[in-house]
């Protein structure tokens, strides 16, 4: 499996790809350049649009809208970018935002927030609906990469500085459980970003400082595969496109010319992708 390069180097920290399949369309953002974009998979079309902050995460929803966090809130975003507020978190908390969110199998917005400073444990993770927050876990230095297993009940979540990725049980009554680790990146190269998950229930996890996607089997606790990228920081992935076998790879800038990050890459893999939940607009 060979990574392409679609957009080169046009994001300073590119994450959270997703992909919205009724429009056929992968959405990513660039946190620090404080936009997004989509990537028509019907016409090729890319277009890029202004956040009004720094956007951590997207996700499509029941209607022609996406859903995102940006600072500490979340929002509604229309085809033409308007921002419209439905709720915040931690809005007084100066060292804190948002960082990956994604939606649940029940129509919900999971996102967690992460220390400014990526050094305290003063983050927390949250189920939104829109109307109502709940915190679900807390003590997060950097709330990141988030997946479900093919039987929506259990919950996979990193905080990347504890370099592992855990497994929770999930009712979508907005109570979980830890059930264990399910990925040990003691003997990993880099630090666990963003994750997604195939129809097998294996995890591809984004390496932060390792240039690679590992895929883990997580019940059985073992790397099945990797990719390597021409980019030092990868960041998250999301499986798009026909038979969802095409996985989406989103990178951040390291400051050296001579790499890639901040592009966008491509993969056509042999794997099927699990789709992409969507947020129940209220």
């Amino acid at each position: 499996m060979e990574p392409e390069i679609l957009f080169r180097k046009i994001d300073d920290l590119g994450e959270g790809p997703t992909y919205d399949e009724r429009r056929k369309r992968v959405y990513w953002v660039d946190i620090r350049g404080k936009k997004f974009h989509y990537l028509s998979l019907e016409n090729s079309e890319m277009k890029t649009f202004q956040s009004i902050g720094m956007i951590s995460s997207i996700v499509p929803t029941d209607r022609d809208l996406m859903a995102a966090t940006v600072d500490h809130g979340l929002y509604l975003i229309d085809d033409a970018g308007k921002h419209t507020l439905l709720t915040e978190v931690e809005k007084d908390q100066k060292s804190t935002r948002f960082n990956d969110g994604k939606a649940d199998p029940f129509g919900n917005y999971v996102a967690g927030t992460m220390d400014l400073e990526e050094k305290r444990p003063i983050g927390s993770l949250y189920v939104l609906t829109g109307k109502t927050i709940r915190r679900i876990l807390e003590n997060l230095t950097i709330s990141n990469g988030i997946a479900w297993n093919t039987k929506k009940k259990v919950f996979y979540h990193i905080d990347t500085p504890k370099r592992r990725v855990d497994a929770y049980s999930y009712d979508g009554k907005m109570n979980i459980e830890r059930l264990g680790t399910a990925v040990d990146f003691r003997n990993e190269v880099g630090n666990p970003d963003g994750m997604t998950i195939d129809a097998d229930g294996n995890l591809w996890v984004a390496h932060w400082g390792g240039n690679r996607i590992t895929i883990h089997d997580p019940e059985r606790q073992k790397k099945i595969d990797e990719i390597i990228f021409p980019a030092q920081n990868i960041t998250s992935c999301v499986f798009a496109g026909n038979g969802l076998r095409d996985l989406y790879v989103s990178s951040a800038s390291n400051g050296n010319p001579d790499d890639m990050g901040g592009s966008l890459f491509v993969v056509h893999t042999d794997y099927a992708g699990s789709k992409t939940f969507t947020f129940s607009v209220p």
